[in-house]
């Protein structure tokens, strides 16, 4: 069943979701039962993106493929799972990792981006899932690249409002409080990654309190909106991609000397903890981390199985002194 998705404003040109029901009344009814289902995603790549386009390095976005999911999954909850269309979405982790990472270089125009979907609901109530479990298998002109996954949780209003007016008491009262951070000026685009300066989404570091050992880069929400709005009055999932990988590559540079226009983010994983409220301080705090859990000093880098360099970071992004996210990533400086 191939369906012509409409998804956001990031996206240019057509993009197919095909369902590969495993029952036949799946197939006849054009609808699943609330178990495991597969998909296939396809797209091309996009070569004249303002966004994804607007590049210094030779590689594709990271970004693409994990709002490609977001969406996809999106979609076939609400047409293949019955999900109401006033249970409104959020995401609760989701994460992308390269497995090889020469498919992602830019090489010419007309790659073809595939996923290869599996989606399994959760928590499922009178036949529709609360939740829905999201894998992909990624590929890029038909050569297995990477792996993305994510996790959906479907609120009811009132759940959705509760949470998000809490977070908001809480992020105003420590910010009326005196908790924030400085901006300590913009980097130019190619420390981030791009060449236009209207892509710049975080501010250089500013000092952490009391000697902490993290970098703070301030997110400038209004340059966010401009560029990754989508319209639903919300932090868009987006930003928190595009802002820690830009954190991470400036990151990147001064603990560990990477060049930005040879930097990729090889791991990107991310746990959310509540709602970011647009119009409150947003920040990004980033420290070197090692070891299996993540955590602890990593004061040099590591190399990869290529002997590149490369370095794990972990992120945290706070509305005061309330964390909204945490993040892990890994850069790898490609030589």
């Amino acid at each position: 069943m191939d369906t012509v998705l409409a998804l956001s404003r990031l996206f240019l040109g057509p993009q197919h979701l095909v369902h590969k029901p495993d029952s036949p009344e799946a197939f006849l009814l054009d609808a699943g039962t609330p178990v495991r289902q597969s998909f296939s995603f396809a797209t091309e790549l996009p070569d004249r993106h303002p966004l994804f386009s607007d590049t210094t390095t030779p590689f594709h976005d990271l970004l693409f493929p994990v709002e490609a999911l977001r969406q996809a999954a999106l979609f076939a909850a609400r047409q293949y799972f019955r999900v109401p269309e006033k249970r409104i979405t959020a995401v609760s982790a989701t994460g992308v990792e390269i497995t090889d990472v020469t498919p992602w270089r830019r090489i010419g125009e007309g790659s073809r981006l595939t996923l290869d979907l599996a989606l399994t609901p959760v928590d499922v109530v009178t036949g529709v899932p609360r939740g829905l479990e999201c894998e992909a298998a990624v590929s890029i002109d038909g050569r297995r690249c990477g792996a993305a996954d994510a996790r959906l949780v479907f609120l009811s209003p009132g759940v959705y409002r509760g949470h998000r007016e809490a977070g908001r008491r809480q992020s105003e009262q420590s910010i009326a409080a005196g908790w924030r951070v400085e901006p300590a000026g913009v980097p130019a685009p190619e420390q981030v990654g791009h060449r236009d300066a209207r892509h710049v989404l975080v501010a250089l570091s500013a000092e952490g309190e009391d000697g902490d050992e993290e970098l703070l880069f301030p997110v400038d929400g209004e340059a966010a909106e401009a560029v990754l709005a989508d319209g639903c009055g919300e932090v868009p999932p987006a930003l928190f991609l595009e802002a820690s990988r830009q954190a991470a590559l400036l990151a990147a540079a001064e603990l560990h000397g990477f060049v930005p226009s040879h930097a990729l983010l090889t791991r990107w994983q991310a746990a959310f903890r509540g709602f970011a409220e647009p119009g409150l301080p947003l920040y990004c705090a980033v420290g070197a981390v090692s070891g299996a859990d993540g955590t602890g000093p990593a004061p040099a880098a590591d190399r990869d199985a290529a002997g590149r360099p490369s370095a794990r970071l972990g992120l945290a992004f706070r509305q005061g002194d309330r964390e909204v996210a945490r993040v892990s990533v890994t850069v790898l400086q490609d030589c």
